[in-house]
């Protein structure tokens, strides 16, 4: 599929992967990979909890793709996890932001 038939999938005047109404559907997960201190923790020398025993103590990268740019995000490097548009495609304009902020705060007082 051509990347102009795509765009119209992607959630407009947003910066998220998602609006109100839709979620992308080229942002994709794929796993999550999850750290253990004896076998793939790069932090292992200055952790001296049992991993996975607590939530705080729960280390894990979750993985996405965006099949529009072919990326995937192994390391959280992008905001994919996040939900962030790494594309940039149907963002608000600096304009609509600002509108939208004012309205919300005229509305919330």
């Amino acid at each position: 599929m051509k990347k102009r038939a795509m765009k119209k999938w992607i959630p407009k005047k947003t910066q998220y992967c998602y609006n109100d109404k839709v979620e992308c559907k080229w942002r994709k997960y794929i796993k999550t990979i999850k750290y253990y201190r004896d076998i793939n923790c790069s932090y292992s020398d200055t952790c001296n909890e049992e991993c996975w025993t607590k939530p705080n103590n729960s280390c894990q990268t979750k993985v996405y793709r965006c099949e529009f740019l072919k990326y995937t995000d192994w390391n959280e490097d992008s905001l994919l996890w996040d939900e962030c548009k790494e594309c940039g495609q149907s963002e608000m304009s600096e304009e609509e932001y600002l509108f939208v902020k004012y309205k919300v705060c005229v509305n919330n007082g």
